[in-house]
């Protein structure tokens, strides 16, 4: 895992830090409804997609109960775990890459929220491309309404826009549960996680490893997840675009 030379704030002020922001930051332009996501009107209920200290701890939590229980030295896979506060109520959900890995009976070995942590739904699955198309009904926001996103930029394919990656597992779970419900207040959502590579995987990126600020394994997002989580993320009501 990379080292990193920042500085570690103290122990007062790191839930106040921001580490990672998924998606990019919250003055960029949304790609769906093409207003800034933190304009005051139309503005984003999720402008931002940050992590926290507590969920850099949870999804740690969660990888070191997976590994002490398997082994994983040619396997690479992404964990991710996410929480949210819409309405007065809270979701805690948590996902992994690989569909070759079951994280559910590692799920209460995380002491953030003991006992709450549940995986997303099936039928929150993330869609592929088949024949030039997205399978399954393509994609949902977190409002879950349909949202095209584009296979192609620039003219060009985009590679790898189809990775079932943690953070699509997360964001569409979200938008499942709370489907057919008001979309009310939104007081955060938030999202962390973390890129295992086993020692003798020679196929995967480690690009993604070691670019948190407050913790050396904290993964950002990789590039098809920075241009699909900003769809996700917009709940602008369709009259405004």
């Amino acid at each position: 895992m990379a080292n990193t030379t920042s500085e570690k704030p103290s122990s007062s002020k790191r839930n106040e830090v921001v580490n990672l922001r998924h998606g990019g930051k919250k003055d960029l332009t949304c790609p769906r409804c093409h207003y800034r996501r933190d304009k005051e009107k139309p503005r984003h209920s999720v402008p931002e997609l940050v992590d926290s200290e507590k969920l850099r701890g949870a999804v740690g939590e969660l990888r070191d109960a997976i590994l002490a229980k398997g082994k994983f030295e040619e396997e690479a896979f992404m964990l991710g775990v996410l929480e949210a506060k819409v309405r007065g109520r809270e979701y805690y959900l948590a996902a992994c890459s690989s569909g070759r890995i079951d994280i559910s009976p590692y799920l209460g070995q995380i002491s953030y929220h003991k006992g709450s942590w549940k995986l997303p739904a099936t039928e929150a699955a993330v869609p592929r491309i088949d024949g030039g198309r997205w399978t399954g009904g393509g994609w949902r926001t977190i409002k879950w309404e349909k949202v095209d996103i584009p296979l192609q930029e620039g003219g060009q394919a985009i590679p790898h826009i189809d990775q079932t990656c943690a953070a699509m597992k997360l964001l569409l779970g979200l938008g499942c549960l709370l489907r057919g419900d008001a979309w009310g207040a939104v007081e955060y959502v938030r999202m962390s996680e973390m890129y295992y590579v086993g020692p003798q995987n020679t196929t995967a990126s480690r690009q993604w490893h070691g670019e948190g600020e407050t913790c050396s394994w904290t993964a950002h997002s990789c590039r098809p997840c920075n241009i699909r989580i900003p769809y996700l993320l917009c709940d602008i009501a369709s009259n405004w675009m």
